[in-house]
């Protein structure tokens, strides 16, 4: 049976860096399926429109249809179904995600064009669906376990799937991103997750409801072996771990430290976790391994908020934690969340305190919104504050627990501060001296250190830092990579040539050289020369955005 496995995010999503990509679930349920012979697509849509995504489906015909739901995107994955179920009624229409997960009863009830729901974890009930339903035909769909389905004209849901034990069983994605539709797999493939299961309690997250709450996690040895596969195929050299709290397994977190140096692999790579579940130790660990910035879920100042958010932590340990992270020397970033019920402007002077004694170098700030799956929402939903079925009835991206002006206000009075503070507390030279003298030769400090050196256009001391891992670790390819820049900017041509070519080397599929290069030639003058380079970077990456109009600038 031929499969469609397709994602479109709403319209402001789809200016979106993270959000326009597909979940990561996609990719995983498309290798497992692929990897048991079932001829699989992946299609994103966020770029596309309707009327092309019309003559895709037109053109596939696909028997299933697998679309992935989150909140802001439910309306556009049931336009999709719609659209599919014109073209080709007899289309199996099935929905995964945390918000289908969450909605499905609501979904079913009154959506005709959505014939099954996957819930939670995906892959082992999809390929069971799968083999089900070609085996046997819909009639069998009882049968399947972690489903839900309309069964003559009531919604039925079958037996929740155990979760799956061993995550280092499933295929990396990697090896079947091939053949997609709209699918920038140089992009998609820098996230990576390895872990599932989340025992904390914070109620804006459904997290815990969709993965469970016992925390299951992939070795180290898979998780290296998952990036340097990516490395070697596609080039990669930087990583974002998505997991929801990647250091709570302290053992793990040194071993998979300790695999990246001893094994020379050589990555960038930030990560997110908990302010409890980090220390000083790990965090020096992480830096040396290339670990260049950590996001921790703040969230407030103020320990009566912390404790209606259900976070379970505390501000010293917040205090704690962030100090640890900027004496490893790891750029801090944190999320915050505002407008919650009964925030008031002292709890506000709270949390602005917070952010100058933690001194982040970013952050976001969200209003506090209720989403399915989440305490906050069947909180909601029992007092009447909310209607179930309000994500079906309202067009609205997000619903927040207030929108009075505090709100808005906090909200911006939050941000400045976090521009405020990160601008005077960005790392100084002095603070690199340090880091070196604490950790000794460590190349993500050198790159940290040279970039800022380069915004000081102290070209010299630049280069110094770029050079020292050249000489610890000519195999490593930052080192070279940050000189050909480098080397660019002040138009030394040659050595620039030989610092790209030297990463090329290392990394033959690193599409990001290859532009490099060809901008490097481009400005030298050799046009014929640039041509060629952004014609390979687009022969391996054909979303490459610098290659594109270096290749256009060369042209007109």
């Amino acid at each position: 049976m031929q499969v469609l496995l397709a994602y479109k995010s709403n319209i402001r999503g789809a200016k979106d860096p993270y959000t326009s990509l597909l979940p990561i679930g996609l990719g995983y349920i498309n290798a497992v399926l692929r990897k048991e012979g079932y001829p699989t697509q992946l299609a994103n849509f966020s770029q596309t429109s309707w009327k092309e995504i019309e003559s895709h489906l037109a053109t596939l015909q696909p028997e299933v249809l697998g679309i992935s739901q989150l909140t802001h995107n439910r309306f556009e994955s049931l336009k999709l179904a719609e659209l599919a179920k014109k073209i080709n009624p007899a289309t199996i229409v099935v929905f995964g995600g945390p918000h289908a997960t969450h909605q499905f009863q609501e979904i079913l009830a009154r959506q005709t064009e959505v014939d099954v729901v996957v819930m939670g974890e995906g892959e082992d009930t999809f390929l069971d669906l799968m083999n089900t339903v070609s085996r046997k035909g819909t009639s069998s769909l009882g049968e399947v376990k972690g489903i839900a389905f309309r069964k003559d004209g009531v919604v039925v849901s079958t037996a929740p799937r155990p979760p799956i034990a061993d995550l280092n069983s499933i295929p990396f994605p990697a090896g079947y991103f091939d053949g997609g539709i709209g699918v920038d797999i140089h992009r998609q493939l820098e996230f990576i997750v390895t872990s599932r299961g989340c025992p904390a309690v914070c109620v804006f997250c459904s997290s815990p409801l969709f993965w469970g709450r016992s925390l299951r996690l992939r070795s180290p040895r898979a998780v290296v072996d998952e990036i340097r596969m990516i490395r070697d195929r596609y080039g990669l050299i930087y990583f974002s771990i998505r997991d929801d709290t990647f250091t709570v397994d302290k053992g793990r977190v040194m071993e998979f430290c300790r695999l990246l140096q001893e094994e020379k692999v050589h990555i960038l790579w930030n990560c997110q976790s908990r302010v409890n579940a980090v220390d000083e130790e790990m965090l020096l660990v992480m830096k040396r391994s290339g670990c260049e910035c950590i996001q921790f879920g703040v969230e407030s100042g103020s320990p009566r908020v912390l404790k209606a958010l259900g976070k379970r932590i505390t501000t010293e340990e917040v205090r704690r934690a962030a100090a640890a992270v900027r004496l490893a020397g790891i750029h801090l970033s944190i999320y915050l969340i505002t407008g919650v019920a009964d925030e008031t402007d002292e709890d506000l002077k709270a949390s602005i305190r917070l952010i100058e004694s933690i001194r982040p170098h970013d952050g976001q700030v969200s209003p506090l919104a209720y989403y399915p799956g989440t305490a906050l929402f069947a909180g909601g939903v029992r007092s009447g504050r909310i209607g179930r079925d309000i994500f079906l009835k309202d067009r609205r991206e997000a619903f927040y627990v207030r929108e009075d002006p505090f709100v808005a206000s906090s909200t911006k009075t939050l941000l400045k501060t976090l521009n405020r503070v990160a601008e005077v507390n960005r790392f100084t030279a002095a603070d690199y001296r340090a880091q070196k003298k604490q950790l000794g030769y460590c190349h993500t400090t050198n790159m940290m250190a040279g970039e800022m050196y380069e915004e000081k256009g102290d070209w010299v001391l630049a280069e110094r830092e770029y050079r020292e891992i050249t000489e610890n670790e000519p195999e490593n390819p930052w080192g070279w990579l940050l000189l050909g820049g480098l080397y660019g900017r002040v138009e030394e041509w040659e050595r620039g040539r030989r610092a790209f070519n030297r990463v090329l080397r290392l990394v033959p599929a690193h599409v990001p050289a290859y532009s490099a290069l060809g901008e490097l030639n481009m400005f030298a003058g050799n046009s014929s020369e640039a041509i060629r380079n952004f014609q390979r970077a687009l022969s391996m990456n054909p979303f490459d955005k610098a290659a594109q109009d270096g290749l256009g600038a060369c042209r007109t």
